[in-house]
C-alpha cells in the first residue's frame, strides 16, 4: 500500500510538471522513469455578439486538454536522455487539435486527427542545461502564457495571445533545436531556439514557379529572465522569415512580462509588440494586467487586456475577464469564467464563436469541469 501511495504521488508530481510550461529544465538525471499524464477539461460555453450568439459544449475552458507520455533515462554521471510526446484533445467530440509541420500555412494539419502537435521532443541534459529538439512552445509565447491568469485558455484568454499577428509560430514551432540554461544560476533562466521551414533551396536557373521562398518558416526565438523570492521578470524576442508580399512578410515578436506574488494575491503584467513586415509594415501593440487570488480550495482570477494595430482603420479590442475555480481535489476542479470585450475602429473580435459588428461589443462565459491525471 505504501508503494502504491508513493507511485500515485510521483505521478501527481509529474502531472503537475506537465501542466506547467515546458520551459521547465531537467537538470542532472539520477534515475529512469516513464510517465503517462494528461488533462480532460470540458465546458459549456456561451458567446453573444451584435449579429449572432452561440451555445456549445467545448474543450479546454480552464486548461488545455491533453494526453502525454514522458520518459527519462539515466546515462550515468548525471547525464540523461529524455522524450516528451504530448497531444491535444477535444474532449467534447473525441478529436485532436491542429498542428503545423513546417511553420508555414502549407503545413497545417487536420484538427480531427490526433497527433503529438502540442509537443514532440527528445532531450539531452546534465549540469550544463538541456538541449531539446523537435516541436515545442516558442520562447516568445511563454511571456504571453505566464502573464495570463487564464493560461491562454477559454473565454478568458488574453488578447495579446488571441490577437497576435505573428501567425503560425506565435505559440509553437516545428523542426526546432533549443538550449535551456540550467537551474542554480542565482535565479537567472533562459532559452534560445532556432527552427526551420525545411524548404528546398534551388540552385540558380532551376527555380520552378510558385515554389516557397527557401527561407519561409525559418526563424529563432530567445527568452531570458530572473526570478527570486516573490518577483520575476523576463524579456523575449523572436523572428520567423516569410517572402514579402502585400499580405505576408517576416514576423517579429518582442515582449516583457513580470509577476509579483504577495502570497494573498499574485499580480502579473505584460507588454507585447508584434510586427509583420509586408509591403506596408503592420505593428501590433498589446498589454495585460492580471491577478490570481487563492483562498483555500477557491481561486479567483481577473485580467484586463488590450490589443490593436497601427493600421489606418485603428482596430483595437479591450477585454475584461473574471473567473472562479473551486478545487474539488488536487486533480479535479470546477470553474466558471465571464468575459466582456469591446471593439473599436474596424475590429470585430467576438467571444466563443459568436459574431459581432465592427466597433461593437461581445460577451461570453464558460462553465466547466477539469480533471488531471
Amino acid at each position: 500500500m505504501r508503494k502504491l501511495g508513493v507511485l500515485v504521488l510521483f505521478n501527481l508530481v509529474l502531472a503537475h510538471q506537465a501542466v506547467a510550461q515546458s520551459s521547465q529544465v531537467q537538470g542532472p538525471v539520477s534515475g529512469s522513469s516513464l510517465t503517462l499524464f494528461g488533462i480532460a477539461d470540458i465546458a459549456l460555453a456561451y458567446g453573444s455578439g451584435s449579429i449572432a450568439h452561440t451555445t456549445q459544449l467545448t474543450s479546454s475552458g480552464n486548461m488545455q486538454s491533453r494526453l502525454g507520455f514522458r520518459g527519462l533515462q539515466d546515462l550515468g554521471g548525471g547525464l540523461g536522455a529524455g522524450f516528451w510526446l504530448e497531444t491535444g484533445l477535444q474532449v467534447d467530440n473525441g478529436g485532436g487539435t491542429a498542428g503545423n509541420i513546417n511553420n508555414q500555412p502549407s503545413g497545417a494539419t487536420n484538427p480531427d486527427f490526433m497527433s503529438f502537435s502540442r509537443r514532440a521532443t527528445v532531450s539531452l541534459m546534465d549540469f550544463w542545461g538541456e538541449i531539446r529538439m523537435g516541436r515545442d512552445f516558442t520562447a516568445t509565447f511563454r511571456n504571453r502564457d505566464q502573464t495570463d491568469p487564464f493560461g491562454t485558455s477559454g473565454v478568458g484568454a488574453s488578447l495579446p495571445f488571441s490577437m497576435s499577428i505573428v501567425g503560425v509560430t506565435s505559440t509553437r514551432a516545428s523542426n526546432m533545436v533549443g538550449y535551456f540554461l540550467p537551474e542554480g544560476l542565482g535565479g537567472v533562466f533562459g532559452e534560445v531556439q532556432v527552427f526551420m521551414g525545411e524548404n528546398v533551396s534551388y540552385k540558380p536557373g532551376f527555380q520552378p514557379n510558385a515554389q516557397p521562398n527557401p527561407q519561409d518558416g525559418n526563424g529563432y526565438a530567445a527568452r531570458v529572465g530572473w526570478s527570486g523570492g516573490p518577483f520575476g521578470i523576463a524579456v523575449s524576442s523572436g523572428k520567423t522569415k516569410y517572402a514579402q508580399t502585400a499580405t505576408t512578410g517576416d514576423v517579429e515578436a518582442y515582449s516583457v512580462g513580470a509577476f509579483y506574488d504577495f502570497g494573498v494575491v499574485r499580480l502579473t503584467a505584460g507588454y507585447f509588440v508584434d510586427e509583420k513586415r509586408q509591403f506596408t509594415t503592420v505593428k501590433s501593440k498589446s498589454y495585460i494586467a492580471g491577478a490570481v487570488i487563492p483562498v483555500g480550495p477557491h481561486q479567483f482570477k481577473i485580467s484586463y487586456s488590450s490589443s490593436g494595430t497601427d493600421e489606418f482603420t485603428d482596430p483595437r479590442a479591450k477585454k475584461l475577464a473574471v473567473g472562479y475555480v473551486y478545487n474539488l481535489s488536487k486533480r479535479t476542479a470546477a470553474y466558471t469564467t465571464f468575459a466582456y470585450l469591446r471593439n473599436s475602429g474596424d475590429s470585430a473580435v467576438a467571444l466563443n464563436n459568436s459574431i459581432t459588428e465592427p466597433g461593437r461589443s461581445s460577451r461570453g462565459f464558460d462553465l466547466g469541469l477539469r480533471h488531471s491525471f
